[in-house]
């Protein structure tokens, strides 16, 4: 059967990207659940983070993400209930909630690291040149935080319109 997302091209780059992504997600999900460990993809570069930077807060994180505030605040609660992370008020601003990780976290992640090192291993294997690939995304990234693709669509609408 033809595949249709391949078959619209370019128009359908953002689908190929999702499609990409969910089956890495569900791939991943399901290698955790293999190896009986409780976490999910997504907590990954939190957990990264954070152990690289300890005492962080919510708005860091996103901010040196590049994701919702609010993505951010749903990952870390799951975190904070399978006990992952724990949450504290910053002493200085007490509006400020600052997050670290939990000893069952400290302890765990050597054998995550491992895990997450081979997967770099594995994305190697199935991309070779795969620089070349981070390279267009961060192009593409970089374009669209000078202007949305909306934004770019309306532009173009209207000039297309004033002509």
């Amino acid at each position: 059967m033809e595949d249709f997302v391949k078959k619209i091209g370019v128009g359908a780059f953002d689908a190929r990207l999702k499609r990409m992504t969910d089956a890495m997600t569900y791939s991943i999900r399901a290698m955790y659940k293999t190896l009986n460990i409780d976490i999910e993809p997504n907590w990954y570069l939190v957990l990264t983070l954070i152990k690289n930077i300890k005492s962080i807060s919510v708005v860091e994180i996103a901010q040196r993400m590049g994701f919702a505030h609010q993505s951010i605040d749903n990952i870390t609660k799951k975190m904070i209930s399978s006990g992952y992370l724990i949450r504290y008020k910053d002493v200085k601003d007490k509006r400020r909630t600052i997050f670290e990780l939990t000893n069952k976290a400290e302890d765990i992640l050597p054998q995550l690291e491992n895990i997450w090192n081979i997967g770099e291993d594995i994305f190697q294997d199935i991309v070779p040149n795969s620089e070349v690939i981070l390279n267009q995304l961060e192009l593409i990234e970089e374009e669209l935080k000078k202007s949305s693709f909306g934004d770019r669509i309306v532009a173009k609408l209207n000039k297309d319109k004033n002509e």
